[in-house]
């Protein structure tokens, strides 16, 4: 097993670095989160550190060949957020400077992983 402070081959770090930090992509990823992409991938995650998850996770997809269904299924729970952030909005309009933050922040996201998704050869 490799620990969380692995090298991804550089196609991944900058999403890695864009997922795990809040700022950045607007979503909190839980690690149950990051155990349920494994599974979809045909992945056993234990649950631990955020970080180390999401690196074996990445190292997993790369070594099979699995980036583009990886990036699928990130981009699946974006969208996911973003359907909630958008309900929250609407039932919390007063809220709207922190939440639109979150909705433009999280499309973003959702646009880099559909970015990915496309310079994934053979997938």
């Amino acid at each position: 097993m490799r620990g969380s402070h692995e090298i991804l081959p550089p196609a991944y770090e900058g999403v890695e670095r864009h997922l795990m930090a809040l700022f950045y992509s607007g979503v909190y990823i839980t690690n149950a989160d990051i155990v349920h992409v494994g599974q979809k991938l045909g992945l056993e995650l234990p649950m631990k550190d955020r970080a180390a998850l999401l690196k074996q996770l990445m190292r997993f997809a790369h070594e099979e060949g699995k980036k583009g269904e990886m990036m699928r299924e990130f981009h699946t729970l974006i969208e996911m957020r973003i359907d909630h952030y958008s309900r929250l909005l609407g039932e919390f309009p007063e809220a709207s400077p922190l939440i639109g933050e979150w909705l433009r922040k999280a499309r973003a996201t959702a646009l880099l992983l559909q970015r990915e998704m496309r310079g994934v050869p053979y997938e």
